[in-house]
Formats: C-alpha cells, sequence, structure tokens
C-alpha cells in the first residue's frame, strides 16, 4: 500500500442548511388562535362595586336605569362632564335631549343634583358651629365670683 491519495467528492442538488426557499412555519392550532385574540383584542371592563354590573367606559351603561353605574360613568369622564355641561349652557336641555337622549338627561341631572348637595351639605357642615354662652356664668366669672 502507497501513499494515500485525497478524495475529492463532489455533491450535487445536496442541501446543507442554506437553500433560498424558508422553511414552512407550523400552522398555529385553534387553541393557539383563541390565546392570542385573547391576549390581543378582549377588553376587560370594570365592575361598579355598588351594583355589581360590568361598566364599559367607551359607551353608556348598558344597565340605563342603574343611577350607580352613570354615575361611575360620569364620574370616570370628567372631560365628557365638563362638554356636556358646556352644551346644557349654551344650548338648554333641548340640544342636550336631542344630542344624547332622554334618558341622558335625566341621569345627568341626578348626577349634577347629587354633586351639588354633596357640595352643600360639605360648606354647611365646615361652618363654625354656634355656642351656648352661659352668661350668669360669665358674669360671675368677670365679677370675681365663684
Amino acid at each position: 500500500m502507497g501513499p494515500e491519495t485525497p478524495v475529492t467528492l463532489t455533491v450535487e442538488n445536496a442541501d446543507l442548511g442554506a437553500s433560498t426557499k424558508p422553511a414552512e412555519k407550523p400552522k398555529p392550532t385553534r387553541k393557539e388562535i383563541g390565546e392570542w385574540r385573547a391576549r390581543n383584542f378582549t377588553v376587560r371592563h370594570a365592575t361598579v362595586l355598588a351594583c355589581d354590573h360590568k361598566l364599559d367606559l367607551r359607551h353608556f351603561p348598558t344597565n340605563s336605569n342603574c343611577f350607580d353605574c352613570w354615575y361611575a360613568f360620569l364620574e370616570s369622564n370628567p372631560d365628557g362632564v365638563a362638554s356636556v355641561h358646556e352644551l346644557l349652557q349654551q344650548g338648554g336641555t333641548k340640544a342636550l335631549e336631542a344630542m344624547h337622549g332622554k334618558k341622558f338627561v335625566k341621569m345627568y341631572g341626578k348626577y349634577i343634583q347629587k354633586k351639588l348637595l354633596g357640595l352643600r351639605d360639605a360648606t354647611t357642615s365646615a361652618e363654625p358651629s354656634l355656642e351656648v354662652l352661659d352668661i350668669a356664668a360669665e358674669k360671675e366669672e368677670s365679677i370675681g365670683i365663684r
């Protein structure tokens, strides 16, 4: 046996992982699609503590007769309340009713009434209370009688 000669091999049409055609991605299952949608598209709504109703802050409350829902909705939208108040001052209740409806006007009125009554109660309780003075005791004290 003689010296070994180097062997050269030529490989034709062999895929060594550097092909230009991308590998196919696995198709997502229904479960994976559902999880992705829940993660990216599901909106979680707040719950009003007073009545346990769900509240979507993008729309008027679905429980339209529940004042607690309306109160929470209006409290969470101070800019909306300001614009409604502006519309009420400029156009009156007819303009407000034409834009938002009778139910909204009724609940907005109750909301404003509750807020104003709360402010009035807060200011009246902050006033100093009148003290009842015993004039006879004060007179005796000033004279020096005990």
